[in-house]
């Protein structure tokens, strides 16, 4: 009964170590399996452009062009004929935007009867704003991250009419767009669904 039972334990002894042995390889192969799809998946990851109202204009010289032709004084179907942008595409100001792309960020000072004349002067002020956005994305591989390049332009056209007849008409916003971020390889690849595999 004791060599049988002493047998017995050295086969069970053998089988732990077995399958502890297997259960390692298993985790490591998984690892390696993990950190192989981060690598890949990180080389075929998309990097988006940013293209708002792109298709309106060959390109921002084109908008600064079209712009330069509007003249004071014209009505707003005539504005947007030159433009030959629809005015649905434009969205409207409002009386605080409109205030500050008249006359910036300062204070409005005065006696009660002058800032009300001012405000009702605000008031029949209409200003609309088209946003124009080219951002392309370039990306470099580091460690567990990627870091991403992003340049282009990223302007505005806004016009500001007074009783219905075109006071201003300006193009503002940053013509050398350049920003840079570090975006996380595995929230990227979680995201995506990848890391569930695992």
């Amino acid at each position: 009964m004791g060599k049988g039972f002493a047998i017995s334990a050295v086969a069970d002894n053998a089988c732990s170590k077995s399958s502890l042995t297997k259960n390692m390889r298993q985790r490591s192969f998984s690892y390696v399996l993990m950190i192989t799809a981060c690598i890949l998946m990180a080389a075929c990851m998309p990097l988006k452009d940013e293209n708002i109202n792109a298709e309106l204009f060959k390109d921002k010289e084109e908008m600064k062009v079209r712009t330069a032709e509007l003249q004071q004084g014209m009505s707003k179907s005539a504005a947007f004929e030159v433009l030959n942008v629809p005015m649905e595409r434009f969205s409207a100001m409002s009386t605080p935007e409109v205030q500050t792309a008249v006359y910036g960020n300062s204070m409005v000072q005065g006696s009660p009867t002058e800032l009300e004349r001012f405000r009702k002067r605000l008031l029949g002020y209409e200003g609309y704003s088209l946003p124009y956005r080219q951002i392309e994305s370039t990306g470099s591989l580091g460690f567990a991250k990627m870091k991403v390049d992003k340049t282009g332009h990223d302007l505005r056209l806004v016009m500001i009419f007074d009783q219905g007849k075109l006071m201003t008409a300006n193009v503002v916003g940053e013509e050398e767009y350049k920003a840079t971020e570090d975006q996380y390889l595995w929230s990227k690849l979680l995201s995506s669904g990848v890391g569930r595999v695992f």
